[in-house]
């Protein structure tokens, strides 16, 4: 095992095919490459990057990203909602 640095807590990740890992940060709103080399890049901010979940490369070297709410799930706020459509699927390119 070895020790690449802290990158923030995230629910999602994959790793390209030239190493470089892909991973949300929901503390930030963003979604952040981590580079073989162990640099670590913001790709993505933005406050609607709401709980990035599922992450995908394409074969047209796109990273697809869906945002789901997941914290705002009924079960996490006394039974209510706050979840707002739409939900969104993103998508960047990469390499």
């Amino acid at each position: 095992m070895e020790y690449w640095g802290e990158k923030g807590a995230s629910n999602g990740m994959i790793t390209g095919a030239k190493g470089t890992v892909y991973a949300g940060d929901y503390e930030n709103n963003s979604i952040r490459k981590m580079l073989p080399n162990g640099i670590m890049e913001t790709m993505a901010y933005d406050p609607r990057i709401l709980w990035r979940d599922t992450f995908s490369i394409g074969p047209d070297q796109y990273l697809y990203v869906i945002l789901t709410q997941l914290h705002l799930q009924a079960r996490f706020h006394s039974r209510k909602d706050l979840g707002q459509k739409p939900y969104s699927l993103l998508h960047m390119k990469i390499d």
